[in-house]
C-alpha cells in the first residue's frame, strides 16, 4: 500500500511537470492582460495596437491550453486502490 502512495506522489514532484504548469500559467495571466489591453485599445480607436495585443492573447492563451494539456498527458493514470473485504 505505501508503494502505491509513493508511487501517485513521485510524479507531482517531476521539475517538467511543475515547469510546464507554472509556463501555463505565466501564459494564461499574459493571454488576460493582453486581452484588457487589445479591448482598451480597441475603445480608444487604436485598431493596429488592439490588433497586435489581441494577437499575442490569441497565442498565448493556445501555448497556455497546449502546455496544460501536456502536462495532463505526461502525468500516469491514478490507479485504483483495491480494497480488502
Amino acid at each position: 500500500m505505501a508503494e502505491r502512495a509513493e508511487a501517485a506522489t513521485a510524479s507531482s514532484d517531476d521539475p517538467f511537470n511543475e515547469t510546464v504548469a507554472t509556463t501555463g500559467l505565466f501564459l494564461i495571466i499574459t493571454a488576460i492582460i493582453s486581452l484588457a489591453f487589445a479591448l482598451a485599445s480597441w475603445g480608444m480607436s487604436e485598431t493596429l495596437i488592439a490588433g497586435f495585443a489581441g494577437a499575442i492573447a490569441v497565442v498565448s492563451f493556445t501555448s497556455s491550453i497546449l502546455c496544460f494539456k501536456t502536462q495532463a498527458s505526461e502525468s500516469p493514470a491514478p490507479v485504483a486502490a483495491e480494497v480488502a473485504a
